[in-house]
């Protein structure tokens, strides 16, 4: 959809008037921190197949996101919410992929982290909302399901739907999702927005599996220059570049990457008014865990 794994038992969460807020609210949140930066982990790519024991690439899926996970909840100080950029799903979407994935995510929301799940192509719609059938998220839209998340102090942040056909590489928004995307950023304009998706720009990787409808995307986030970041997976490749000022994130895969020699893992976000600082969180003791990274944000 995206996905919501909400913070508290489901029961709970729903008997709150204010959901996220009375959680925020409960983990210490007040109005007085709003000057301090959002902490938001990153993830993609975590490729979980029901069965745990599962490996593909010479890499156990679940051994990798369970270690993950363990490290967020970890540092849940500082975290408050996690994005999984799509491709949730080993191959196929299939429902015992997403009861699997939701168990290994559930310590998340134990530590009242709420996690936001977006769809990539090796997922599917029906069978994620069979998989996950207590959480689920609406969509204002009945082709694609886009979410404004609203939670943020610092920045107005949009999570895209790029799927088009199950376990076919390339991506598509569509008009009807890009017209509302328009619309959601010209009635705010007055705080940085970030995109969150799962397919690659096709200026970023290869053209033929990234996003098909990228001109016209890059048609409505250039102008508007309130749009600071575009985050995504997808490609299994950690790295960062800008186009027209604007930084594009390509997040490391949990599962594995393509390239042995690159790192797979998560990403810690803290979200200030003018800039985007990045925290690279490698498995296995890769060299490039810890990296950093401060994205001053284009005026």
């Amino acid at each position: 959809m995206p996905f919501i794994l909400p913070p508290l038992p489901r029961r709970q969460f729903l008997a709150t008037s204010a959901g996220l807020a009375a959680s925020l609210a409960a983990r210490g949140w007040a109005a007085d921190e709003a000057a301090k930066p959002s902490y938001v982990a990153l993830l993609a790519d975590t490729h979980i197949a029901a069965d745990k024991a599962a490996i593909s690439r010479d890499v156990n899926m679940a051994k990798h996101l369970t270690a993950v996970v363990e490290q967020i909840v970890k540092s849940r100080g500082a975290q408050t919410f996690a994005i999984l950029h799509g491709d949730a799903a080993l191959l196929k979407g299939e429902a015992g992929d997403y009861k699997t994935l939701g168990e290994l995510l559930q310590p998340l929301g134990s530590a009242a982290i709420t996690t936001f799940m977006l769809l990539g192509n090796h997922d599917d719609r029906d069978q994620f909302r069979a998989g996950l059938k207590d959480y689920s998220g609406g969509s204002p839209l009945e082709t694609k399901h886009s979410l404004y998340l609203k939670h943020f102090p610092h920045a107005h942040w949009f999570t895209l739907d790029s799927l088009d056909k199950v376990n076919v590489t390339p991506g598509k928004l569509g008009e009807e999702q890009l017209a509302w995307l328009a619309r959601q950023l010209d009635e705010r304009p007055d705080k940085p927005a970030i995109i969150s998706v799962h397919h690659h720009p096709v200026f970023m990787g290869d053209k033929i599996g990234g996003i098909t409808d990228t001109k016209a995307l890059f048609e409505i986030l250039t102008p508007r220059r309130q749009v600071k970041a575009v985050i995504f997976g997808h490609t299994h490749n950690w790295n960062i570049v800008q186009h027209e000022g604007i930084h594009l994130i390509n997040l490391p895969p949990v599962a594995y990457p393509f390239d042995k020699a690159k790192p797979s893992g998560w990403v810690e976000a803290r979200v200030s008014p003018d800039k985007l600082a990045l925290t690279l969180r490698a498995l296995h003791g890769h060299k490039q865990d810890g990296e950093t990274h401060e994205l001053a944000f284009r005026t």
